[in-house]
């Protein structure tokens, strides 16, 4: 058995059960904030900052510790207000052009004082999301990009110095290699650990067999301990077919242009699959000297797609372990076990 190991989950529910949580055996949650301050200058945090802040506070009063999400540049993502995917930007406009040394200063004054905010509450920062990912870095370029990420990271060290930020890399890829190249494998790299999301049999080729050299080249690479921020199987191989002239042109992907899953693994992507995949990678995970942690993705299953809109879409509707309803599925009982088991 596995001691020491953060047993996370990614919640993306506003009602959460926390009975039906606690008793999955869930000790950590992974949430985000936003951008602390609608406009420059202002010394009171914006109304949308506080509800993303009493919803982490919410969870530590229920007993559950925090890896905080510190918010990215922006992502590509449907904008019902246009009607279309378009890339929408997360920083404030009034911080200027990204990479500008007004941005960069607004950026590191605002992870510094989000640290100091947060101090004997959250130590585990995940900086961005999945920046190695083209739908998250958008027109970023990677001098941008990495600019973002390490001054983020350095403002959250100078507001609480115990702080242990680190990224979650979306998968392997060669963009990937260059960012732990150039902020891990540096003497005075600001990161504590490497987070690393996958989704092999579903975004990736491959299926719970694929972490074992993925989280052996990652940890190798990144000299430090790795957290799986995000994993899991999509329980939905099939949405709604379209013709062409009834198709909606607001995607990022094929998966939500032809609602099916190009990659799938062992008998495909059903409720009853998602759960043995829960089982093998839990093992997986468990038995990995290099894994401190792992967060499945996610709570419950999601009414709409996030990409494109769409309320019967795999890419994004059906990771949960329990349904829209908060019913259990059979991984909610396949995590159970694990957790239970493996984790302690």
């Amino acid at each position: 058995m596995k001691t020491n190991h953060m047993i996370g989950i990614t919640p993306a529910h506003d009602a959460l059960r926390f009975d039906m949580l606690r008793d999955l055996g869930v000790q950590w949650v992974r949430q985000g904030y936003v951008f602390p301050f609608a406009e420059r200058g202002s010394e009171r945090p914006s109304e949308a900052f506080l509800r993303s802040e009493e919803q982490v506070e919410t969870y530590l009063r229920e007993g559950f510790q925090v890896l905080a999400s510190f918010p990215g540049p922006g992502s590509m993502r449907y904008a019902p207000e246009e009607g279309k995917t378009v890339y929408v930007r997360a920083m404030p406009e009034w911080m200027g052009e990204v990479g500008s040394a007004d941005y960069q200063k607004a950026l590191f004054d605002a992870a510094q004082w989000r640290a100091e905010r947060t101090k004997g509450k959250i130590t585990y920062w995940q900086v961005a999301n999945e920046p190695d990912i083209d739908i998250f870095y958008g027109p970023l370029t990677k001098d941008q990009n990495i600019g973002f990420l390490m001054t983020a990271a350095r403002g959250l060290l100078a507001g609480n110095p115990d702080a242990k930020p680190g990224i979650n890399l979306g998968y392997i890829n060669d963009y990937a290699r260059l960012l732990m190249r150039e902020m891990y494998a540096i003497p005075d790299s600001p990161f504590a650990y490497l987070g690393i999301d996958g989704y092999m049999g579903s975004w990736q080729l491959g299926g719970p067999e694929t972490w074992v050299s993925y989280i052996d080249e990652t940890a190798r690479l990144s000299g430090k301990p790795i957290i799986i921020n995000e994993w899991g199987f999509s329980s939905l191989q099939w949405g709604e077919k379209y013709t062409d002239l009834e198709r909606k042109n607001f995607y990022n992907q094929q998966v939500c242009y032809y609602k099916h899953w190009q990659y799938t693994w062992g008998k495909g992507h059903t409720p009853e699959e998602q759960a043995r995949y829960v089982r093998l990678c839990h093992k997986i995970f468990a038995d990995h000297p290099a894994v401190i942690g792992n967060f499945f993705f996610r709570w419950s299953d999601a009414p709409t797609c996030w990409q494109c809109g769409e309320p019967d879409c795999p890419a994004e509707c059906a990771w949960g372990c329990v349904d829209v309803d908060q019913n259990p599925k059979p991984a909610y009982y396949a995590l159970q076990e694990g957790n239970r088991t493996l984790f302690g």
